[in-house]
């Protein structure tokens, strides 16, 4: 999801497995609903990580309309913290005990249909392409087949402080050498230019893959596009423009040196801008400035459906709902997050935000980090060599040439 990690509510299990683990056999699909009586309504059991604040209150909502025009339902909803989720979710496909269905991080959705986890919902579903942007629906599919359905999402842009613009007399960079010019010029003492994640998980990958899709390049070429945007970087960093911190930043770390007013700008999603309502100075947020390309990256939320869900039938229902334009308009409305459809464009609560809309504008090249069953090896080797470049243990063409040799042939073992 790659939104401000907050205390959600935690709901315990007794053990967690890494994600890494075989998966069981998914078995037949379980598509017949239980039978309810005339007087007994049919319980759909819903997992997510949305237990706190207004992403509570929007599922709530949400939840609660999709009941009044169904109800013969009853949706009980189970939160976890958001690291425990995925856990859960794959110690309940190994013990026989998982939900109907969940609202997972866009990143695990293919993981979770490689291990089997998820319904196939390709015969209902696999012609919605054009009713999500291209980003959120990519980051369902697996093997030609859907596995989920994109509820909202996300992605990256440009803050920036006004008045240390004013003061240095920059205007806001819509390319990399207007951006290292101008993260140059606003870098005086104690203040420099740009904050960016490049932390040492999946953060880092998410905040440093879109470099790599502005050269116009892929992971599929990381040697040559990894190794431009990692010494793009590198040479913010050696020019003091960025500090070498951030290989231990988070996205937490970016904005509360943007607070403090100790960077000028900082690379971050929509979910800061709620954080920076009461700072004591002026801001604003623009696109990410653009190499040869334009891109950012994606992140969000999926409905899926789990395979060995007892009311497989409804599960499809309520996930038909919630990402419907109707459901998707109530629990973005209510959570402040931008929607995966392009026919709610201009239409959601906060789309007259202009910083907001933004963020909304960029979803035609947002990327999603849809890379099949080796995933999180793949963002591994990324991390890796993020860190190698950016702290000097390695050339960025070392560092990224060592990358791509373990990114590519995982890449093409989901061929």
């Amino acid at each position: 999801m790659f939104t401000t990690p907050s205390s959600r509510r935690f709901v315990g299990l007794a053990a967690v497995i890494a994600l890494g683990l075989t998966a069981c056999s998914s078995g037949a699909s379980n598509s017949n609903e239980t039978a309810a009586t005339s007087d007994e309504k049919i319980t759909i059991e819903m997992w997510d990580y949305l237990g706190q604040g207004v992403s509570n209150t929007a599922m709530e909502a949400a939840v609660a309309a999709f009941e009044a025009a169904n109800p013969t339902y009853d949706v009980k909803r189970t939160s976890f913290a958001y690291g425990d989720l995925a856990k859960s979710i794959v110690q309940g496909g190994v013990g026989g005990a998982v939900p109907d269905l969940a609202v997972v991080d866009v990143v695990d959705n293919q993981n979770f249909a490689a291990l089997g986890l998820l319904k196939d919902l390709t015969d209902t579903q696999g012609s919605k392409a054009d009713q999500f942007h291209p980003g959120p629906w990519t980051s369902t599919q697996m093997d030609g087949k859907t596995y989920g359905l994109p509820l909202n999402s996300n992605n990256l842009a440009l803050y920036y402080n006004k008045g240390l613009f004013e003061a240095a007399g920059v205007t806001v960079p819509t390319t990399w050498d207007e951006l290292k010019a101008t993260a140059k010029a606003v870098t005086n003492g104690d203040v420099t230019g740009l904050a960016i994640s490049a932390v040492k998980n999946e953060q880092g990958t998410f905040q440093v893959l879109p470099f790599v899709w502005q050269t116009g390049g892929d992971l599929d070429t990381y040697e040559t596009s990894g190794a431009q945007a990692l010494a793009y970087l590198k040479s913010l960093i050696d020019d003091g423009s960025v500090s070498s911190a951030v290989t231990n930043y988070s996205q937490e770390d970016a904005r509360t040196q943007f607070t403090a007013g100790k960077v000028a700008m900082m690379v971050n999603g929509p979910w800061e801008l709620q954080n920076l309502a009461d700072v004591g100075f002026e801001w604003g947020v623009a696109p990410l400035p653009l190499g040869k390309a334009a891109g950012t990256g994606l992140g969000g939320e999926n409905v899926v459906v789990m395979q060995e869900g007892k009311q497989a039938d409804a599960a499809v229902k309520l996930a038909e709902f919630l990402t419907s334009a109707e459901g998707a308009k109530i629990y973005c409305d209510e959570s402040g997050q931008l929607s995966a459809r392009p026919d709610l464009a201009g239409k959601l609560k906060l789309s007259s935000d202009a910083n907001l809309k933004v963020f909304e504008d960029q979803m035609d090249v947002a990327h999603a980090r849809a890379y099949g069953k080796q995933y999180a090896k793949v963002s591994e080797a990324v991390q890796v060599s993020i860190q190698e470049a950016l702290t000097g243990v390695a050339t960025p063409e070392e560092a990224a040439k060592k990358a791509a040799a373990e990114i590519s042939p995982l890449l093409e073992s989901d061929q």
